[in-house]
């Protein structure tokens, strides 16, 4: 079987141009320093999220990278960060010259600051004015640089702040906090200001809050004196969940049938037709009637013991009614007769 050269040559092309390609995509991802570089050492206590590869700045350019990260004995049985840096030789370093880890944004990308001493000219040193430079090879020591905030624990100390607070301000208090203990200096009376702007609304509520603790001071000693009650219910509740847990099965039938308890009921009341609305309607009359006359309804219930009492005196001989016919008396207009005459029986008189 012969393979031609056409196929041949576009699977060679191909594979070159996927070569060329990934060294693109690689030359891109690891940030490399044009020309000639110089390498120096930097020592920190702590590098925490500081990468090979982060660039390093120096009054806001880049003019290397972290080349690599080890740890070295630091005496008395501590340890250090021992950071290989390469810079372009284009720019040489100041001999006193300190380097701090700072962050690069929210999301926690970290690079190395380096920084003039104070009082120098915040910007690289040229190339030939080596007088007072730093040697390519040199160390920067622990007493000039600055390890990193550690930004996790000193938000959570203002999480409870952060709780009472407007997402929105939290994130931009949060930012504020990240660029001052970043080393931006500037930012410090921002933060104060925000912080004043934030908490204002908590101090026009001081009466709310004293008012809330006074309120729960009130509840908790009425729950304290109430606490054989409360240990009761706590016991009923728990009995009561024992219960329902034992009859599972049973709630679980009762509530697959509640839809078609309510499809029922739904159905009743489409078919009455409004009768069901009327019903409701003439109740609204009546209680209405009712209300109206509440005081004969009183009078009548006041009189029923005294009714209760008659009835009990009539029926007192037996299962029978004894009745007495004491006057009879025929009146026809100015006319009038007592058929009985004046004598009557002795329960009459």
């Amino acid at each position: 079987m012969t393979i031609g050269w056409v196929p041949l040559a576009k699977a060679a092309g191909f594979c070159v141009a996927g070569v060329v390609c990934g060294l693109l995509v690689a030359n891109t991802l690891s940030v490399p320093v044009r020309g000639a570089t110089d390498n120096y050492t930097v020592e920190f206590t702590d590098v925490e999220g500081l990468n090979p590869g982060n660039p390093v700045t120096m009054a806001g350019v880049r003019i290397g990278r972290v080349d690599a990260i080890d740890f070295a004995d630091a005496g008395g049985g501590t340890s250090k960060a021992v950071v290989q840096i390469e810079v372009s030789s284009h720019y040489t370093l100041d001999r006193d010259v300190t380097a701090a880890v700072r962050y690069g944004d929210m999301l926690g990308a970290r690079y190395l600051a380096l920084a003039p001493p104070e009082g120098a000219a915040a910007q690289p040193v040229a190339m030939g004015e080596r007088g007072n430079a730093l040697p390519p090879g040199g160390v920067i020591p622990l007493d000039r640089t600055t390890p990193p905030v550690d930004l996790t624990a000193l938000m959570n100390g203002f999480a409870p702040l952060f709780d009472a607070l407007d997402p929105g301000k939290v994130n931009t208090l949060t930012r504020t906090f990240v660029e001052t203990f970043d080393g931006r200096g500037a930012a410090v009376s921002t933060l104060v200001d925000r912080i004043g702007a934030l908490t204002t609304d908590l101090a026009d509520r001081r009466g709310v809050f004293e008012q809330l603790v006074a309120n729960m001071t009130g509840l908790l000693g009425s729950v304290n004196q109430r606490r054989p009650q409360l240990e009761e219910l706590i016991g009923g509740l728990r009995d009561l969940t024992s219960s329902v847990a034992a009859s599972n099965d049973d709630l679980a039938a009762v509530l697959d049938g509640g839809d078609r308890a309510v499809a029922a009921l739904a159905s009743s009341l489409t078919r009455s037709q409004g009768a069901f609305g009327d019903s409701v309607t003439g109740l609204k009359d009546v209680t209405d009637q009712w209300i109206a006359d509440t005081d004969a309804f009183d009078r009548f219930v006041a009189a029923m013991p005294q009714f209760a009492d008659g009835i009990n005196r009539i029926s007192s001989y037996g299962g029978f009614v004894n009745l007495y016919l004491c006057n009879f008396v025929l009146k026809v207009g100015d006319v009038e007769a007592n058929i009985f005459g004046t004598t009557h029986s002795e329960v009459c008189s």
